[in-house]
């Protein structure tokens, strides 16, 4: 678990230093740019706790889960959706159409709104969704990677 979110850290790290250097983002004026970009790098997580909380409640790790959950055993619970995120497959912000939807709209937020914190939030959890295809396209399963990657560097060069 520690390597994946070292992993994830030195993506979200390198490209947001890309973002700094190709934008000339140099002053502290743009620190909310990359505040979004952390609790962007976080959202893609929310659709396991939909999954778990919402959506399958039934499920066999959802009970479990929440009864660590309902005994104060957060990292144990943490650990838990940690161990059996493979057993989820159907979850909803990883669809091709949500990626899809999410693409256009991280466009539409980066082109046209002034607030840095959302073009932080969009363009970090886009590039989730491209480190989440990144590992479905090394494994053959998926060819989204591809065009979500060219869209993430170009939406980064119009902030």
């Amino acid at each position: 678990m520690k390597k994946e979110v070292i992993n994830h850290f030195i993506f979200w790290l390198s490209y947001f230093i890309f973002l700094t250097l190709a934008n000339s983002l140099y002053s502290f004026s743009y620190w909310p740019l990359y505040v979004g970009g952390l609790v962007g790098s976080f959202m893609s997580n929310l659709d396991h706790l939909l999954h778990v909380f919402v959506l399958n409640t039934q499920e066999l790790t959802s009970i479990r889960v929440i009864t660590l959950i309902k005994y104060k055993q957060y990292k144990d619970a943490i650990k838990l959706l940690y161990d059996t995120k493979e057993e989820r497959t159907n979850l909803i912000f990883h669809t091709n159409n949500f990626q899809l939807i999410f693409t256009i709209l991280t466009f539409w937020v980066v082109s046209s709104s002034g607030n840095l914190f959302a073009r932080g939030l969009v363009l970090s959890y886009l590039l989730s969704l491209v480190i989440f295809n990144l590992k479905k396209y090394i494994a053959k399963t998926d060819n989204n990677f591809i065009w979500m990657t060219l869209a993430l560097f170009v939406f980064g060069l119009l902030l």
